[in-house]
């Protein structure tokens, strides 16, 4: 099969510094979409409603850099299992330590006196469904609320682990037929109630891979800006147009514009991190706070220290145990013939 193939063997590092600008953002805006569900509604509580967004600015970044990792470490279809043990090394660590702080801290606050909510409670079987993301095709509750989108993205990964070769394929009608295929499922799992499957967000993934192909030279200029708007238009039918808008913006910045913002790019570091452990912490500041306070200046002061609180813990984390998974999973290199 003849493909346009990087190597890992290539000296030169390409460091993105947009994507960890976004990821900075993203999880800055879901950190904050949650802080603020729990205060009155009012504009306070309505200026984190567009934090969701960070979601699909996650997948779009997903579809980015997945297969540019590919691509630079020389993956073959043969490598498959060697990919999604890296992905599985990489990211379960910080995602089952977080599932263990999560338990407990919630049946600690549901003791607490004044706790306002239903009894804290998890079964076995809920639980060991997050072991491979199937809490959302058997009704289980996840014990965050974030946690869906973990399924989304490692769906995402067993799938794009076998098309990458079709991707990168050196015909170029080959990418299209990939491309045709994709935009068909995403449009037929359309419908809301298919939210848990990767295929109703694949526009937003494919405006990803879009963006891989041309940064790699593997589509041309015009061909990048067709794909571009062919998936904005998929997004805006299935997702809606704030969504489409969001993803093709996404893309754009990616590509076009450079950041050193040295606190996004510390926030793009841990931003994983702060996705997954944000609501153990933060929000429990503030659902305890709000408890003691009714006035603007109370309710802005709560929302500081949940943020502050819930970047501590996650630097914490990811110093600790995401930093560590990173290199565990970088360590381990594709196969290789000896030619």
């Amino acid at each position: 099969m003849k493909l346009e193939r990087g190597t890992s063997d290539n000296p030169v590092d390409e460091r993105f510094h947009s994507v960890d600008f976004l990821r900075g953002m993203a999880s800055l805006g879901v950190c904050y979409l949650h802080l603020t569900a729990s205060l009155p509604a009012s504009w306070l509580r309505a200026s984190g409603s567009y934090g969701r967004l960070g979601v699909e600015i996650f997948f779009v970044i997903s579809g980015f850099i997945i297969p540019y990792s590919l691509y630079k470490g020389g993956y073959r279809l043969r490598d498959y299992g060697i990919f999604v043990l890296k992905r599985m090394i990489r990211l379960d660590p910080p995602y089952l330590v977080a599932i263990a702080i999560i338990i407990p801290l919630g049946y600690l606050c549901a003791a607490i006196p004044g706790f306002r909510g239903p009894p804290y409670h998890v079964t076995t079987q809920q639980v060991l469904l997050h072991f491979a993301y199937l809490n959302a095709f058997f009704n289980g509750n996840w014990v965050s609320p974030v946690f869906w989108t973990l399924a989304i993205e490692f769906q995402y990964y067993l799938l794009v682990g076998l098309l990458f070769p079709l991707l990168c394929y050196r015909n170029p009608l080959v990418r299209y037929f990939l491309f045709a295929g994709l935009a068909g499922l995403a449009v037929a799992f359309s419908s809301k109630h298919y939210e848990p499957y990767v295929f109703h967000w694949l526009f937003l993934f494919t405006l990803g891979m879009s963006a891989f192909l041309w940064f790699k030279k593997l589509v041309t200029a015009w061909e990048y800006w067709m794909l571009s708007l062919i998936f904005f238009g998929g997004a805006d039918y299935s997702l809606g147009p704030l969504i489409a808008a969001t993803g093709l913006l996404t893309g754009f910045v990616i590509l076009f514009v450079k950041s050193n913002s040295k606190v996004m790019l510390l926030l793009g570091n841990i931003s994983y991190s702060l996705y997954l452990i944000h609501n153990p912490t933060g929000v429990k500041v503030v659902n305890l706070g709000i408890r003691f306070t009714a006035s603007w200046g109370g309710y802005l002061a709560l929302l500081i220290a949940g943020l502050g609180t819930s970047i501590a813990a996650a630097y914490l984390l990811y110093y600790f145990v995401e930093k560590p998974a990173r290199k565990w999973s970088s360590a381990i290199s594709y196969k290789r013939n000896a030619s």
